[in-house]
């Protein structure tokens, strides 16, 4: 599974909540290593408070905390420049193979979509992205894993996270939307007959909307999906179905290149 992580740590309004996830995530995703990560973004006006001696001094302090309560490695790293890029180029110095950050919004504005750190990470990485709603409950590391798939070869790599749930006897839903020219009826039957503990809900409408919806009426622990290829900033399309499911879902969201 996943054993080292980057967590995104801002300071900044409700990321405190983040906090609040790391017991279930780490006894969910198996992570023995956390590297705590904050960016001092050089762009920004800084105050005293955001002193690198300062900010290096809390970090510090969550790291050894953290490390007490979690019972794993926790190490920590201070960068500069823009936080998204910074935080992915962490990530590959230390050999992460996982990156957790907070989402704070479900809108859909151009300016606002851009601001986001989470999003942003949802359009650059190479890597699996665990974004964490704002609004959502910390979930029950025990509770339904959920694969939304489009039959495409760009889920692979999610449905293979989803089947090592699976191989350890997680409960699992794998939610597909009738929609196009895939048909991915023969994957969801394998699927279901491999796994006695797997159920299947196709559903009908907008991809995004309905397997939000869904996630949420079903309380899944996690949510699933794939994504392609990383893209610069500038360039990405904000319709996908991938990355209206990274908006807006209300489940910790598992984003898989």
């Amino acid at each position: 599974m996943l054993n080292h992580c980057i967590v995104s740590v801002d300071y900044s309004e409700g990321w405190e909540k983040t906090l609040d996830h790391l017991p279930a995530t780490v006894r969910l995703l198996g992570l023995t290593r956390i590297t705590l990560v904050h960016v001092i973004e050089t762009h920004k006006r800084q105050h005293i408070e955001d002193s690198e001696g300062a900010i290096e001094g809390r970090l510090k302090k969550l790291a050894e905390q953290l490390a007490s309560e979690l019972g794993v490695q926790i190490d920590y790293r201070l960068r500069r420049g823009f936080t998204a890029s910074e935080l992915l180029e962490a990530a590959r110095k230390v050999e992460a193979d996982l990156v957790i950050a907070l989402n704070r919004s479900h809108s859909s504005g151009h300016a606002l979509f851009r601001g986001n750190i989470a999003l942003n990470l949802a359009r650059m990485t190479r890597i699996p992205l665990l974004i964490l709603p704002v609004d959502s409950k910390v979930a029950e590391p025990d509770g339904v894993i959920m694969l939304a798939t489009d039959g495409s070869t760009s889920s692979e790599h999610a449905e293979q996270f989803f089947r090592r749930y699976m191989d350890n006897g997680h409960a699992g839903l794998v939610a597909w939307v009738d929609e196009g020219e895939i048909d991915a009826g023969a994957m969801l039957e394998g699927l279901s007959s491999e796994y006695s503990q797997v159920s299947v809900q196709r559903l009908k409408g907008s991809p995004g909307k309905e397997i939000v919806e869904a996630a949420q009426q079903e309380d899944v622990t996690l949510l699933v999906i794939g994504k392609r290829g990383a893209t610069p900033i500038s360039e990405l399309p904000l319709g996908s179905v991938a990355e209206y499911i990274a908006r807006e879902s209300h489940n910790p969201t598992l984003l898989v290149p």
